[in-house]
C-alpha cells in the first residue's frame, strides 16, 4: 500500500495513484453558485457538492481544481462541499 506522510513534493504530485484510499477530506460550507476554484498539490479523488458527486477539472501544471456549484433552490442556501485527496 502507498504510504502518505502529509507532504508531497510538487514534482511527485501527479504520480500518486487514483486508486489510492483518500488521505484527507477538506470540508467547507459556501453560499452562491457558479465556478469554484481552489489549489491542491495533488489531484483530488472526488469532489462533492451537497449530496452529489460533481465532475471537476484539475490542472497538474499549476494545481488548480475547478468545479461548478449549482444554482440553489432556496435563497441564501449554504452548500456543503467536500474534496477528498
Amino acid at each position: 500500500p502507498e504510504l502518505f506522510d502529509g507532504e508531497i513534493p510538487f514534482e511527485l504530485s501527479t504520480s500518486l495513484s487514483e486508486n489510492r484510499s483518500p488521505t484527507a477530506t477538506i470540508a467547507l460550507t459556501a453560499r452562491g453558485c457558479g465556478r469554484f476554484g481552489a489549489y491542491s498539490s495533488q489531484r483530488p479523488l472526488k469532489c462533492q457538492v451537497g449530496d452529489a458527486e460533481v465532475e471537476f477539472s484539475y490542472d497538474p501544471n499549476n494545481g488548480l481544481l475547478t468545479f461548478t456549484i449549482p444554482i440553489p433552490e432556496e435563497e441564501m442556501y449554504r452548500w456543503s462541499i467536500a474534496i477528498q485527496v
